[in-house]
């Protein structure tokens, strides 16, 4: 296995909960973000997908971020709900209610009815599907 650097960012606001997006520096000096779990090993499936993205597909550094904080969000709704990640595609739709109405990241609650505010708005849950579709593929 070829040394890397991983180099935990704090997400600053951004989202993500016991599973956490990284940046990972390669011994040429590239550098993408993958996703650890709550372990802080690296979670394969993730992993796999984003170093395509950033080295088979020619994405830039920031792509794998964006696509690292979603699919984080995703794998922690997969953790919380109780289902395996390649199964999940099934129930998008309660990922979707989870991530219109769920206030915090690592929380399953979600909070609907009068008067209460969407937690996050459909340009950032179309973001987030598009890496969840991505990696589902």
């Amino acid at each position: 296995m070829l040394p890397v650097s991983l180099m935990w960012q704090d997400l600053g606001g951004l989202e993500g909960g016991g599973v956490r997006r990284f940046m990972v520096r390669l011994p040429s000096g590239d550098r993408y973000w993958t996703v650890l779990d709550d372990d802080l090993q690296i979670v394969g499936c993730a992993d796999e997908y984003l170093r395509h993205l950033r080295f088979g597909r020619d994405c830039s550094e920031g792509t794998t971020s964006a696509y690292a904080s979603s699919l984080a969000l995703f794998l922690n709704w997969c953790q919380m709900t109780r289902r395996d990640w390649q199964g999940a595609g099934t129930a998008l739709g309660s990922f979707i209610l989870w991530l219109r109405h769920s206030p915090s990241p690592d929380s399953p609650q979600v909070l609907i009815g009068p008067g209460t505010a969407p937690a996050r708005g459909e340009r950032r849950i179309n973001a987030v599907l598009a890496a969840v579709r991505g990696l589902l593929s």
